[in-house]
C-alpha cells in the first residue's frame, strides 16, 4: 500500500540506542540507523506557558513503519537529542513523539 504522506519525508534522522549499566540508561551512544521523515512542532502545553516558550521542546515525526523507532532510544538531528516518547504504528506509517533531552542524555 503506498503512503501518501511520504512526499512530506524531508528530514533525515540518526537513530540511536544507549547503552545501559546497572545504574542509568545512560551512556555510550551506538548509531543503529538512519530514518527519513516529516518532523512537526508539538507543544501540548503551550497556552499555559506566556508566548509559547516551553523548556521541553517536543516534536512529532511521521515516517514508514521501521524496526529502528523504538521506546527509550534516541534521535539526533539539528545538532540536538532527543528521546522516542511515544511509538504508534499506523496501517501507512507510524507516528512517532519525541522529547528533547539535552540535559539529561
Amino acid at each position: 500500500m503506498m503512503n501518501p504522506f511520504e512526499r512530506f519525508y524531508d528530514t533525515k534522522i540518526d537513530v540511536y540506542a544507549a547503552e545501559e549499566n546497572e545504574y542509568e540508561k545512560k551512556g555510550q551512544k551506538n548509531l543503529l540507523g538512519t530514518v527519513v521523515c516529516d518532523i512537526q512542532p508539538y507543544r501540548s502545553d503551550m497556552e499555559s506557558k506566556p508566548y509559547g516558550l516551553s523548556e521541553n521542546v517536543s516534536y512529532k515525526l511521521f515516517c514508514d513503519k521501521n524496526d529502528l523507532m523504538k521506546i527509550g532510544r534516541y534521535v539526533s538531528f539539528a545538532g540536538a537529542w532527543y528521546m522516542i516518547a511515544t511509538v504508534e504504528i499506523w496501517s501507512f506509517g507510524m507516528t512517532v513523539m519525541i522529547r528533547s533531552c539535552d540535559d539529561a542524555c
